[in-house]
C-alpha cells in the first residue's frame, strides 16, 4: 500500500488528509481525520511497523493507522490517537547550550526507534553536542533509552527544507559487514558522512565523497540489493587469514588494567626480545625504586623475570610521583554500560591503559583540574562531587540550591586546597545566573545579572577560566563574560576586530600567564589561536606556542610544557583518536595540519577521526594521596 499524508485547513477546521492506494486499485482513496491537537508542525515521521502505520510527533500525541478490509475487498483506514510519555531530558557533557532536538524515527523489523539529535543553539544542524537512541516500549507507552540496538544498523538522511522529512533505512550488520549498533547520518549541505556508536556514544567523521562538486545540497540514503556472494567471499577470506595481533610503530602494545584495590595488571600483546640478562636483580630493584609510577609499570612489562621480581604498585603517597615527565592522558569509556575506562598516553606513542572505575557508572564528567574530576550524578545535576580516578578518593560538598541547567562549571584550584572555589554559570531567559561556593562553606552563593542581547553573549558549551582573579566565559563569537568575585560585578566584553563565526566552538586556555582562545571552524578546522590583549581587550592572533602544548575539550582545557625531546611542543591536542587505532589527534602549528604520532594521518579537519560525546576528557595524572583534613569540605562544628 502507498500512503500519502498532508494537512488541510478549511474555514478554520484543521484536518489530516490520507491519500492511499493498494495494488488493484484504479484510483486514489481519501480519508480525512479531524484534530485540533496534532498540528502539521508536530509531525516528524510516518513509519510502517508490524503491519501498521505510525505518525510519530515531536510531543506526546501520536497516531496509529491500521488497514482494514471492507466486505467488497477494498481497504479502509482506521486511525486512533495514542500518547507516549514525553521524551526525558539527558545531561550534556560540560553543560547545556542546546537547541530543541531534531527527532528522527526509524522502524526496524522488531523495534521503533526515536533518535533525538541535539545541536548547539548557534550552530543548529551544524554542531552536535548529544545523540540519544530510544526505543518505544509499547507495554508502558514510554520511550526507553538504549545503549544497544543489536544487529541493526540505522541510517538517517538530511533535509534542508523546513517541514520535509528525510529518508531513513535499516539493515543487518551481519549481512552487510558494517559495525553493529551504528547510526549513520548526514548534515544538510555537508558532503561528510558521520557514524554514531550507540554503545559507546562515540562519533566518527568519514568523508567518502570528496570529489563531489559544490554546491552540495541534501544527502539521502537508498538500500541496494544485498550481494550475498560477496559476503561469502569475505567470510572465507577472514577464515583464511585468521586474526592477528596489531603492533604499533615501536613494536609493543601494553594494556594496563586497574583493579578495585588500586593495583595495576599488565598484559603484553606483543613484546620485542631485549637483553634483559645484563641487569642483575639488585640493579633492577635499584632502578625501580627511583622511577615514577608509570615508568615502574613500563619496567615491569619488559619481561616475565622483571614482573616476578617487582611487585604490583599500590596507590600510596610514598611512591615516587616526581622524577619523570608526564603528559596528560585522554580518558573515555568505549562501553556506556561498563565501568572500564581507557586512558591514552600521547607521550608514549598513544599507549593505552584500561582502568576499572565502578564509582563512575551513572555519572557525568563536568570538569577536570590537576587530576581531580568534577562530576554530577546522572540526571541529578545539582548533586556535584569531586573524584580522583587514580586514588579513588571522593570529596563531597553541598548540593546546589536548585536543580538548574548550567551551561558551564569549573573550579579554581585543587579541591584539597583551602582556596578552592567552584563556579557554575546558567543562562535563564534574559538573565545570567552565577553560583559559587568556597571550600569550608556550607551553602552556595549566587548572583543574577541581566543579559538581554543573547546574540552578543551566551554562556557557551565549554568551561570558564579563572584568570588573574576574574572568571572568564567565552561565547562562540569571541565575546567574553567576566565575573569579578571581589565586588560580584558582571561585564560582557564584545569581540573587537575579529570576524569570528558564532556557530563553531571556542576554547579558553590559560598558558604561561596569558589567556588564549582556540577557535574552531567547520568540521574541526582550526580557525586560529588568539591571545587576549588585556589592556585593549582584543584578541591577537598567534602563530607559535613555543615549548608549550595545549589540551582542549568541552570539559577540560589547560596547557603544559612539553617534555624534552618528545616532539610534543607547539601543538594543540584534541579529545579524538585517528581511526584504525592510530593515536591521539593533534594540530601541529608548524605543519598547519592535523596529525598523530606514529601514523601517516594528515588532514585539515576532523576527517577519519573518532571521539565521544560523554565522559571524554583530558586529565592530568595525579597519584598523590590526600589527608582526611584535605578531603573534608566543611569541617564539623565543635
Amino acid at each position: 500500500m502507498v500512503l500519502f499524508l498532508f494537512t488541510d485547513c478549511f474555514e478554520g477546521n484543521f484536518s489530516l488528509v490520507f491519500l492511499y492506494c493498494h495494488p488493484g486499485d484504479k484510483k486514489w482513496r481519501t480519508y480525512k481525520w479531524y484534530s485540533d491537537i496534532i498540528l502539521a508542525q508536530d509531525m516528524a515521521s510516518l513509519d510502517y511497523f508490524k503491519g501498521k502505520f505510525y505518525v510519530m510527533c515531536v510531543f506526546e500525541d501520536n497516531l496509529e493507522i491500521e488497514k482494514q478490509k471492507r466486505r467488497d475487498g477494498s481497504i479502509k483506514l482506521c486511525v486512533r490517537m495514542f500518547e507516549v510519555r514525553d521524551k526525558c531530558s539527558h545531561p550534556f557533557v560540560g553543560g547545556l547550550e542546546a537547541s530543541t532536538p531534531s527527532y528522527n524515527f526509524v522502524a526496524t523489523d522488531d523495534q521503533l526507534y526515536c533518535i533525538p539529535i541535539i545541536y548547539t543553539k548557534r550552530g543548529f544542524r551544524k554542531v552536535i553536542i548529544k545523540i540519544v537512541v530510544m526505543r518505544l516500549d509499547f507495554s508502558a507507552m514510554a520511550w526507553k533509552v538504549v545503549y544497544s540496538i543489536g544487529d541493526h544498523v540505522l541510517f538517517i538522511g538530511s533535509s534542508s527544507t523546513k517541514g520535509s522529512s528525510s529518508t531513513k533505512a535499516c539493515c543487518s550488520a551481519a549481512e552487510t559487514g558494517l559495525a553493529r549498533g551504528s547510526v549513520y547520518f548526514t548534515f544538510p549541505g555537508d558532503r561528510s558522512l558521520y557514524k554514531f556508536d550507540v554503545q559507546s556514544t562515540g562519533n566518527s567523521v568519514i568523508m567518502p565523497c570528496l570529489k563531489l562538486r559544490k554546491p552540495w545540497k541534501d544527502s539521502e540514503f537508498i538500500m541496494m540489493p544485498n550481494e550475498r556472494k560477496r559476503k561469502r567471499k569475505r567470510e572465507e577470506h577472514i577464515k583464511n587469514i585468521g586474526v592477528k595481533d596489531t603492533v604499533d610503530a615501536v613494536g609493543y602494545k601494553a594494556d594496563v588494567v586497574g583493579k578495585p584495590g588500586g593495583e595495576y595488571n599488565v598484559r603484553d600483546s606483543h613484546q620485542k626480545p631485549c637483553p634483559c640478562g645484563i641487569l642483575n636483580e639488585d640493579m633492577v630493584e635499584s632502578i625501580a625504586s627511583s622511577l615514577h609510577r608509570l615508568d615502574y609499570i613500563h619496567l615491569r612489562s619488559v619481561c616475565k623475570a622483571y614482573r616476578a621480581l617487582l611487585p604490583m604498585v599500590k596507590h600510596t603517597s610514598s611512591s615516587n610521583t616526581t622524577g619523570a615527565y608526564l603528559s596528560p592522558w585522554l580518558m573515555f569509556s568505549r562501553d556506556h554500560n561498563c565501568a572500564t575506562f581507557s586512558f591514552i598516553n600521547p607521550m608514549h606513542n598513544s599507549e593505552s591503559y584500561l582502568i576499572k572505575l565502578s564509582d563512575l557508572v551513572g555519572t557525568v564528567v563536568r570538569f577536570q583540574k590537576g587530576g581531580w574530576l568534577l562530576l554530577s550524578m546522572g540526571h541529578n545535576e545539582f548533586c556535584l562531587f569531586f573524584y580522583n580516578p587514580l586514588t579513588r578518593e571522593t570529596i563531597k560538598f553541598p548540593e546546589l540550591p536548585y536543580n538548574f541547567t548550567f551551561s558551564s562549571v569549573s573550579f579554581s584550584s585543587l579541591p584539597t586546597s583551602p582556596d578552592c572555589v567552584v563556579f557554575a554559570i546558567e543562562q535563564n531567559g534574559y538573565h545570567v545566573n552565577l553560583y559559587f561556593i568556597r571550600k569550608g562553606e556550607a551553602y552556595w552563593s549566587s548572583c543574577r545579572f541581566i543579559n538581554i542581547d543573547t546574540e552578543i553573549y551566551t554562556p557557551s558549551y565549554n568551561t570558564p577560566v579563572l584568570y588573574n582573579g576574574v572568571l572568564y566565559s567565552v561565547d562562540y563569537n569571541g565575546s567574553l563574560g567576566t565575573f569579578n568575585m571581589e565586588d560580584c560585578s558582571w561585564k560582557v566584553v564584545e569581540k573587537l576586530h575579529q570576524p569570528f563565526d558564532s556557530i563553531y566552538p571556542s576554547f579558553l586556555v590559560e598558558c604561561d600567564g596569558e589567556l588564549l582562545l582556540v577557535k574552531l571552524g567547520c568540521l574541526g578546522t582550526l580557525f586560529g589561536i588568539f591571545r587576549l590583549d588585556s589592556p585593549r581587550m582584543e584578541w591577537v592572533g598567534m602563530k607559535n606556542l613555543g615549548k608549550h602544548m595545549l589540551f582542549v575539550s568541552h570539559t577540560s582545557c589547560f596547557s603544559a610544557i612539553a617534555p624534552p625531546n618528545s616532539r610534543m611542543e607547539n601543538k594543540v591536542y584534541f579529545p579524538r583518536l585517528c581511526m584504525n587505532g592510530e593515536g591521539v589527534l593533534f594540530y601541529c602549528l608548524e605543519t598547519g595540519s592535523y596529525r598523530s604520532f606514529g601514523s601517516r594521518h594528515s588532514a585539515s579537519d576532523f576527517t577519519d577521526t573518532e571521539g565521544w560525546y560523554s565522559n571524554c576528557i583530558w586529565i592530568e595524572p595525579n597519584w598523590t594521596t590526600s589527608t582526611s583534613q584535605e578531603i573534608e569540605w566543611v569541617k564539623p562544628s565543635s
